[in-house]
């Protein structure tokens, strides 16, 4: 059976903050933030977003504005400590969906799917003000591109050798759901932190190769809850992706490429890991 989708109201909350985050990506301000604007209105009328996630999410957009005007660093700090927090769930007042939990086959890990309004939202705020700062005009190239999907294809291949993954071909009944959450909610979000913010910022400030790795390593990082086996594999994808980026400039081809890389994941291996 098709897992339940959010109720009517909550779906078009979900489906205009799509529509924002794909259109912030793209640097049309004006449809992205109308779009957010009708997202957020509907996302109270629903209560997907509770009082306290309003007033989380109005302190956010602030702080957001406040940095995309002045360039100062305390300020900066705030702003990402703010994300961090939308993006980890450290705050309340959100009452995100579970659109279906379980193991994807007998020998996998448990795993819930969700669909995460306050991580949406934080990455679209991020995109907001990356899209006001300077940007990094040479591009890498199809060669860069190509090692970065090849190297990816490598990370499943030690995946499965490490013990971490192993082959499980299946086609999960829940897997346009899934999409969406790890397109929209998950994977734009994390690209444009760390490929489109934190590569970039780097790049601007030291030799591009430095930038690359500090940024997959900073990837590599925020898995330490899998063990470090699962961080050096994290940071070889980040790799991937950060290597798609640097031959685009689109931080929507590293988003494809993250998403891409998930999907083959879950559609042909363990997920999210064995046991």
């Amino acid at each position: 059976p098709t897992p339940p989708l959010p109720d009517s109201l909550s779906l078009a909350a979900f489906l205009l903050l799509a529509l924002a985050l794909l259109a912030e990506s793209l640097r049309l301000r004006w449809p992205s933030r109308l779009a957010a604007l009708s997202s957020a209105g509907i996302a109270v009328a629903s209560g997907l977003v509770q009082p306290l996630g309003a007033a989380a999410l109005l302190a956010a957009l602030a702080v957001s504005l406040a940095a995309r005007h002045y360039r100062r660093p305390e300020l900066w700090l705030v702003w990402i400590a703010l994300l961090l927090a939308l993006a980890l769930h450290a705050l309340p007042g959100f009452d995100n969906p579970l659109l279906w939990q379980g193991l994807s086959t007998p020998n996998s890990a448990p795993y819930r799917l969700y669909w995460s309004y306050d991580k949406g939202a934080a990455g679209w705020l991020l995109l907001m003000v990356l899209s006001a700062s300077p940007q990094v005009e040479r591009r890498w190239g199809p060669a860069a591109a190509g090692v970065g999907a090849l190297l990816l294809l490598v990370v499943l291949g030690l995946a499965s050798v490490a013990g971490v993954i192993a082959w499980a071909p299946k086609w999960p009944h829940w897997l346009l759901p899934w999409l969406f959450a790890n397109f929209f909610l998950v994977s734009l979000a994390e690209e444009a932190f760390f490929r489109a913010g934190l590569q970039r910022w780097l790049e601007l400030r030291t030799e591009p190769f430095a930038a690359l790795m500090a940024a997959s390593v900073a990837f590599g990082l925020v898995h330490i809850a899998g063990g470090w086996v699962w961080v050096g594999l994290a940071t070889l994808a980040g790799l991937g992706y950060g290597l798609v980026y640097a031959a685009t400039r689109q931080v929507l081809w590293a988003v494809l490429a993250h998403v891409a890389f998930n999907a083959v994941h879950l559609i042909l291996f363990t997920y999210p890991r064995l046991m």
